[in-house]
């Protein structure tokens, strides 16, 4: 799979790009639980978190805006 266009209105991150664009090689989304929590962030050769996995009600649990629930 080609590298999806992620859009992103963060424009003080170092991977936004004019129009909204992000450019960054790893794109890691959490549920709003866990917004306050201590997660590994990935920066360079830095992993991200692979390890846990979590289940969102909705697309309010998350901020992932294209969240879809998985039927299977």
């Amino acid at each position: 799979m080609e590298h999806p266009m992620v859009k992103c209105s963060v424009a003080n991150c170092q991977h936004w790009e004019d129009g909204n664009n992000c450019v960054a090689e790893t794109i890691m989304i959490e549920i709003n639980a866990h917004a306050g929590s201590p997660l590994p962030q990935g920066s360079g050769s830095e992993q991200y978190d692979t390890k846990h996995q979590d289940s969102a009600g909705d697309v309010t649990d998350t901020c992932c805006h294209t969240f879809v629930e998985r039927t299977h």
